[in-house]
Order: structure tokens, then C-alpha cells, then sequence
């Protein structure tokens, strides 16, 4: 499958970013992502790409990695000595299902797309790297996450920054994408104003509108973010999660694979441990 096809090239001129037209839609995105963290773009796969996306998904689900677990929005830092009531100690729900990488076939429409020069081209000059890569792990690279009524992903924070994603499905009510844009810096955490996000009291979360085939460029570091709980729907919602780096063979710890997979599933690492 050639990935061009399932990209609408005259409305995101991926494949030619030294344009005219290629250097306005960089812009764009760079502007929306220093301004408010969050680059969308609606419409950025053609309608025969998210149902092909969406059935190459499908099959797939019933042997999705099922995972429940409390967590932290802070879960990468050493959280102990803070009070109760205290957002360093607040756990929010993670509910949901992970297809990896290893279950997605490589000459499909999804794995074909992730890995296309173009696009890992515009990912790397949005985000203003000098390098930019396919992550290789051989799990985590490239997932469908697929959340079901009830499913939710709590309140947290990314530990990197630039976040890919592909929207194939809304549900009918609920699983809201839901952010506070640049919330933290590097001097402040900001611990009142999380209090409030995590109260449902703050005036500053933002719910912007997504539709299926929207791509979306995310940074997530220091913008605290979840997927509201899903309240109805008659088909699971399936989002593409693409991870790039800006060292090339990087692999997720093992720590965070093992977060991934049930007990009874954990992947055998050998030498990509």
C-alpha cells in the first residue's frame, strides 16, 4: 500500500514541506503547538484510510492487552513524603486495551503510514528537531489503543514531548480528549491549579473538538491531559499512537512494556531488554 494514498496531500502538503504551501502548513502547526501544545488536522486521513485503519483494528481487539491500574499524573517522579490530598498523591484510572505493535501487521495501512519518510519528515520540522526517527521498540513503536464503555485514561503528563496520534473512531458519549496547555514549567508545578483540574473546579481545561481522521501533534509534558471516562458507545473508540525519537533504535524501559501487558502476556525481552 503506498502511504500517499491515504493521506489527503492537497489539504496537508506533507510531501512537499519546502513549498510554499508546505512552509504555510509547518507554520501552522509550530505556531499551535507553542501557543497552545495541541496541533490538529482535521481530515488528514482520507475517508478509504480510516476505514482501512479501522478494519485492520478490528480483528484485532479481542486480543488486545487489557489493563486496569491507579496511577499518579506523576508516575515517572518519586512521590513519596507528600500529604494526602496532596496532587502527588492523587490516583487516577487507567482502563483500556493496547494492540502493539507485534500484532499490527507490517504491511498494512498503519505500520506503512508510521514509518513513511514524509510524514516522520513533517513530525521531525514541526516539533523543530534536527533528527527524528521510528521508535524501534519492538512493542510500544506503534500501537492502537482501544477504549470500551467504562474505559478512561486518567489524569497524567507524557515523559516526552511530541506525542503522534491518529483518531479512527469516536465514541457516542464520552472519552473526551481533555488538556490543560502548559500547565507546569521547569520552575513551578503549579500544584493549586492541578488541585482545581483534578477537582473538576478549573476554568483552564480545554475539550477541542475531534473528528475521525484528525491527526494529532501533541506536546504533553508539561500540558497535564486525559481521555474523560466512556460513557456510551456502540463500538470501541481506536486511536493510532506513533512514537518517534530523536535517537535512532531507541527502546522504551521495561518497566514501561511490562505497564502495557497483563501478567499472564508479558513479553519475552532477551536482547531487546
Amino acid at each position: 500500500m503506498d502511504p500517499a494514498t491515504l493521506v489527503d496531500l492537497n489539504r496537508y502538503p506533507i510531501d512537499r514541506l519546502d513549498d510554499a504551501a508546505g512552509q504555510a502548513l509547518l507554520a501552522r502547526a509550530r505556531a499551535d503547538l507553542d501557543g497552545r501544545a495541541l496541533a490538529l488536522l482535521p481530515g488528514f486521513l482520507r475517508p478509504e484510510a480510516i476505514a482501512a485503519m479501522v478494519a485492520e483494528a478490528e480483528p484485532l481487539e479481542a486480543g488486545a492487552h487489557r489493563r486496569e491500574r491507579e496511577r499518579t499524573a506523576y508516575g515517572w517522579m518519586d512521590n513519596r513524603g507528600f500529604p494526602d490530598g496532596h496532587p502527588r498523591r492523587a490516583l487516577h484510572t487507567l482502563r483500556g486495551g493496547s494492540i502493539t505493535r507485534d500484532m499490527i501487521p507490517p504491511e498494512g495501512p498503519t505500520a506503512m503510514l508510521y514509518a513513511w519518510p514524509p510524514l516522520v519528515d513533517f513530525v521531525r520540522r514541526a516539533l523543530g528537531h534536527e533528527t527524528l526517527d521510528p521508535c524501534a521498540d519492538p512493542w510500544l513503536a506503534l500501537e492502537f489503543h482501544i477504549e470500551a464503555e467504562g474505559d478512561r485514561f486518567g489524569w497524567h503528563y507524557d515523559t516526552n514531548d511530541g506525542v503522534v496520534s491518529l483518531l479512527l473512531r469516536a465514541p457516542d458519549e464520552g472519552g473526551q480528549f481533555e488538556y490543560v496547555p502548559f500547565i507546569r514549567d521547569e520552575d513551578d508545578e503549579n500544584y493549586d491549579e492541578v488541585a482545581r483540574v483534578f477537582a473538576g473546579s478549573s476554568t483552564l481545561v480545554q475539550r477541542p473538538a475531534m473528528a475521525p481522521g484528525t491527526f494529532i501533534l501533541f506536546r504533553g509534558r508539561r500540558s497535564i491531559h486525559r481521555v474523560s471516562p466512556v460513557v456510551r458507545t456502540r463500538r470501541p473508540r481506536p486511536i493510532a499512537l506513533l512514537s518517534y525519537d530523536r535517537n535512532p533504535g531507541m527502546v522504551f524501559p521495561e518497566a514501561t512494556v511490562r505497564a502495557v501487558f497483563n501478567p499472564s502476556s508479558e513479553p519475552h525481552f532477551g536482547s531487546h531488554s
